[in-house]
């Protein structure tokens, strides 16, 4: 092998493995607020509405609230299916499946998450159904 091209390549070894060893990263320092203190401060704005009001602003949602009139009498459940998404089966066998991403979903999701939590207007005929009165 030609010694400068040896030479050349053994000094961009140890310059590179210089750069490697001797760099520092740049990491932000921790901030001074306690875990439960940011532990609160997430759970507070998570339940700022309460069951009710999330259940008022669900059912006074367009798709949901026309679902409702049309099976009006039925008994209505709310159950969260394997793919995440939430449906709302009426006792007429009819169903309304709402996606990821739609704002119906997203209150669907809390209020149901918060009567699973409390245990409250769960269905004693399905296991964690929420049954829906209105």
């Amino acid at each position: 092998m030609n010694p400068v091209v040896a030479s050349s390549l053994i000094s961009m070894g140890s310059n590179l493995l210089n750069r490697v060893i001797t760099s520092s990263p740049n990491l932000s320092s921790p901030s001074s607020t306690s875990f439960s203190k940011e532990l609160m401060q997430v759970s507070t704005a998570e339940k700022s509405l309460s069951r009710d009001e999330l259940k008022k602003e669900f059912i006074t949602s367009p798709a949901v609230k026309s679902f409702i009139d049309k099976n009006s009498g039925d008994t209505l459940y709310l159950e969260e299916r394997a793919d995440g998404s939430m449906k709302i089966l009426s006792s007429n066998g009819q169903s309304l499946i709402l996606s990821h991403g739609s704002v119906a979903y997203a209150t669907a999701k809390k209020f149901f998450e918060l009567c699973i939590q409390d245990q409250v207007h769960l269905s004693t005929n399905r296991v964690n159904t929420v049954e829906l009165k209105v």
